[in-house]
């Protein structure tokens, strides 16, 4: 166009694909809000280890940091909380992503302190700061501050932080100096001493395999589901529709049910879920994948006792419920 430098094939797809990122962000974000929203996220407490949930971050987060030559690390605490350790990891992470979403030199550090009896988690970085008349403002939905190298993510990450910590009923904690960086803390709940041996895995190693049952009309996704949980060690059998799926399970229950909501035929993944349970007599766990944000559906799946994974599946907390489930079960 006269007047206007036309981009470059390179930058045009470069310019796509950070469309695509933040929105896929935002919907994300959005569908957590939606469920906290409505009420029906649980929390399961249990005693672990802060350490491995460090851990685990440190290798989830670790190719973003590298990527803009950040240095990522966390400190060696050995504390053992009680809290729920899915939703403790989803703050962990919100504050590292946008820690590293706001760094551009120097790096990120994730430790577990104490200071005044009280144990917290806290992520540190040397970014862009915030102004100190500003530090709540952040934690409100699609608030963000008027700030060109803050006009970043969807607005919703340290509101759904907010939210989780109230859920938990703890305390989030920021201090932070213009151009200097901030440091992002929430505070933990002691655990009791366990011995290593008794203590539960964290989020990534089942207790137990499990057999699990799967139910996807798109047979490219059905596959991949296939996989991942082939890769975990879990036994899996799946099909395109209910009767697929009964005839492939024949007398033997699963321990636990995965289906899309929607399938072929105006089937559903409830009436799935609902045929499973009435032919092995048990309830057995299950959990619908949507992309449906419907506070109505969402209630009403919970008063099933099903668990909700909203769309675009995120492979991590897919595995998170699959080893929750797992923990459950007695070997």
């Amino acid at each position: 166009m006269r007047g206007q430098m036309a981009l470059s094939s390179p930058e045009l797809m470069h310019n796509v694909d950070d469309c695509v990122s933040s929105l896929t962000e935002l919907l994300d974000d959005l569908l957590d809000v939606s469920k906290l929203a409505a009420g029906v996220v649980t929390v399961e407490r249990s005693d672990f280890l802060v350490d491995t949930l460090l851990r685990r971050q440190l290798s989830v987060h670790a190719a973003a940091a590298n990527g803009k030559g950040l240095r990522l690390r966390f400190r060696q605490s050995n504390f053992i909380c009680r809290t729920d350790p899915i939703l403790l990891g989803r703050v962990v992470s919100n504050l590292v992503s946008n820690a590293i979403r706001y760094t551009d030199q120097g790096g990120v550090l994730m430790a577990c302190r104490q200071r005044e009896g009280r144990w917290w988690v806290e992520v540190r970085d040397t970014g862009i700061g915030i102004p100190p008349d500003q530090t709540q403002v952040i934690f409100e939905e699609f608030r963000q501050l008027d700030n060109q190298a803050r006009n970043r993510g969807s607005g919703l990450g340290l509101a759904i932080v907010a939210k989780i910590a109230g859920l938990l009923g703890t305390e989030v904690r920021v201090r932070s100096t213009p151009g200097r960086g901030s440091l992002f803390a929430i505070e933990l709940p002691a655990g009791r001493m366990l011995e290593r041996s008794d203590m539960p895995p964290l989020l990534d190693q089942p207790t137990h395999r499990l057999r699990v049952a799967l139910a996807d009309d798109n047979i490219q996704i059905l596959r991949a589901l296939g996989l991942l949980m082939r890769g975990e060690g879990h036994t899996v059998v799946s099909g395109v529709n209910g009767n697929e799926l009964m005839s492939g399970l024949a007398d033997q229950a699963p321990d636990l049910v995965i289906s899309d909501f929607r399938l072929g035929a105006g089937e559903t993944g409830f009436d799935v879920i609902e045929r499973v349970r009435e032919r092995f007599g048990i309830d057995v766990p299950a959990l619908i994948i949507t992309g449906d944000t419907d506070p109505v559906m969402i209630r009403s799946m919970a008063a099933h006792d099903i668990e909700v994974q909203f769309k675009p599946l995120k492979p991590a907390d897919l595995l998170a419920l699959v080893s929750r489930v797992a923990a459950r079960i007695q070997p």
